[in-house]
């Protein structure tokens, strides 16, 4: 294992993306990029200095690629696809949640500020545009779930974990995981408790990049983003056009405790006794 430990991994991470968003910015006044090339930039500067680190150290990148080796236990890819169908709610579900929270404590207008909505045409444009296609099958669908899963839950997590336990470690990694996707923290903080727990479940990291693979293309915008980003139909005053996000919110309310309860024996490919047991 790395010795390192988590205050320095999580330190490393912040700095990467301030350097990223610091860069990112800098270009955008230099060159008057629009919004979405100001992300793609900065997502290609964090992937690019994190897999420079990774695989870049030798010792890194030894662990880097023993870390990916273990394939998960049999009858894991069941729950994989199972797990990432339910991780699509989680998205939909926070909206829920924000439009719940604006009709209880009264907000102005109607519950649909509280979301933040994209323009269709604006979306496909982007998403058709040569830029978007490779943010979207590169960084999205695959270099993103991997090099993420290698730092959040293969050196953060673990690393707490061994100082803190495993429900601290969740935590704090899943804060951390939510930090660094600062446009849906929320989201991110409750896909991170998902992907950790996949990690538990099937002792492997394989699993969890699976199910982030899986989450990150079911949710992009030509699959379920459509149904996520776009206003949805009807009044937005009235309870009834936000039944699923309210269904959402509802089942991820019980699934999720549900499956941390499933997760709280760890299950190593490795055979290395989790740190509550040492």
């Amino acid at each position: 294992m790395i010795p390192a430990g988590g205050l320095q991994i999580a330190f490393l991470i912040l700095a990467v993306e301030f350097f990223a968003m610091l860069l990112s910015r800098q270009a955008t006044r230099a060159f008057a990029l629009s919004p979405h090339a100001t992300e793609l930039l900065g997502q290609c500067i964090a992937l690019s200095v994190a897999a420079a680190i990774l695989f870049g150290v030798k010792s890194l990148r030894r662990w880097s690629l023993n870390a990916l080796a273990p394939a998960p236990r049999k009858g894991a890819a069941l729950e994989v696809l199972f797990v990432a169908l339910g991780t699509c709610a989680i998205p939909f579900a926070v909206v829920g949640a924000c439009a719940g929270w604006a009709f209880v404590a009264g907000v102005p207008g109607d519950p649909g500020r509280v979301v933040r909505y994209v323009d269709p045409v604006e979306a496909w444009s982007w998403t058709l545009s040569p830029p978007g296609l490779a943010r979207m099958l590169l960084l999205a669908w695959f270099v993103g779930p991997v090099l993420e899963e290698l730092v959040f839950r293969g050196l953060l997590y673990r690393a707490w974990e061994r100082q803190f336990g495993w429900v601290a470690s969740l935590l704090l990694t899943s804060a951390c995981f939510g930090l660094a996707h600062p446009t849906h923290v929320a989201t991110a903080f409750l896909a991170s408790v998902v992907y950790t727990c996949v990690l538990r479940r099937t002792g492997t990291l394989r699993a969890a990049i699976q199910v982030h693979i899986l989450y990150n293309i079911l949710v992009s915008w030509p699959l379920l983003g459509r149904a996520l980003l776009q206003r949805p139909d009807g009044a937005l005053e009235s309870p009834a056009t936000w039944a699923l996000p309210f269904a959402s919110l509802a089942f991820v309310s019980v699934a999720l405790p549900a499956y941390l309860w499933m997760a709280r024996r760890d299950l190593r490919a490795d055979g290395t006794p989790p740190a509550s047991a040492r």
